[in-house]
């Protein structure tokens, strides 16, 4: 199963009875609420219940308990109540830490922009909201726009306030290219494929493939290349990390020469999710997809 085959689940009303009940009766009423409604997915989502499952008993190497899915699922639904306050600005509610923006600070001094690498490890909207409310430089998205996505409409995020690139369109790498260019930071994720380019890389032990996509532009570019995660640490703490990658691809590397890069970010991911294994929002088939390199 490919993971743009995976839909929102749940009612439309629903979602919109909660993100009403979020703003009229406040974060502490919902978060319990959130216990029979995870409990519900828990039960009825076998996809996401088995994703859940496998991911775990990679991190820890023996069989997850049920417990422990439902924590992890308790997590994912925790941080999309919180995309509703984020939305509106209401970051007094959280407390945010931001790691290694030195980082960013030093990479935009080179004139040639930023390229951000970010995940499903944690989440990449609140990276993207918090960033944009701490931090007055330009950060171009780029993303999959989903007509059918009910979840960021509902939770207020308006997409117009944000500088989307949106992936799929023939046009997509040249908006980022030409934004780098300009010294702006642009923002990707790199660790689900959008279309067939794709290098294998070792993953917990797995092969798995990851998009080629946020290499070639760091290597046509020239833009310095930094990891980056919005981790939720459970309770209102969050947490922004850049990480260095430490490699540098040539402007005219080939294909099997951005190996190197792809195997950088995977160690990258695999050892953040070590840390915050709840954090991991890939709720489908991770391993199993079907998928091709170029």
């Amino acid at each position: 199963m490919k993971w743009t085959e995976k839909s929102e689940r749940g009612s439309e009303s629903l979602m919109m009875l909660f993100a009403w009940l979020a703003r009229s009766v406040g974060r502490a009423f919902c978060r319990v609420l959130l216990y029979p409604i995870v409990l519900y997915f828990l039960v009825t989502d076998r996809i996401a219940r088995h994703a859940s499952f496998e991911f775990l008993q990679a991190v820890k190497g023996h069989p997850a308990k049920i417990s422990e899915v439902f924590d992890h699922l308790y997590s994912f639904a925790a941080t999309l109540l919180d995309r509703v306050y984020m939305a509106d600005h209401e970051f007094q509610k959280f407390e945010v830490s931001i790691e290694n923006q030195h980082l960013v600070d030093e990479a935009l001094k080179k004139n040639k922009g930023c390229l951000l690498l970010g995940s499903h490890l944690g989440s990449f909207d609140l990276m993207a909201l918090a960033t944009r409310a701490m931090d007055p430089r330009p950060l171009n998205i780029m993303m999959r726009v989903d007509p059918r996505s009910r979840l960021r409409r509902i939770a207020g995020i308006d997409d117009s306030l944000l500088r989307v690139i949106p992936l799929g369109a023939p046009n997509s790498l040249l908006k980022a290219y030409e934004a780098l260019t300009l010294g702006e930071v642009v923002a990707t994720l790199a660790d689900r494929i959008e279309g067939r380019s794709a290098l294998p890389v070792q993953f917990f032990g797995r092969s798995v493939m990851m998009p080629l996509a946020p290499y070639v532009l760091a290597a046509r570019s020239g833009a310095p290349m930094l990891a980056c995660f919005g981790i939720y640490e459970g309770k209102n703490r969050y947490r922004i990390k850049f990480i260095e990658m430490g490699v540098y691809p040539e402007k005219k590397s080939r294909i099997c020469e951005l190996q190197s890069s792809v195997d950088r970010y995977a160690q990258l991911l695999e050892e953040q999710a070590k840390i915050y294994p709840f954090n991991w929002f890939n709720f489908y088939p991770y391993w199993d997809e079907e998928r091709a390199p170029l």
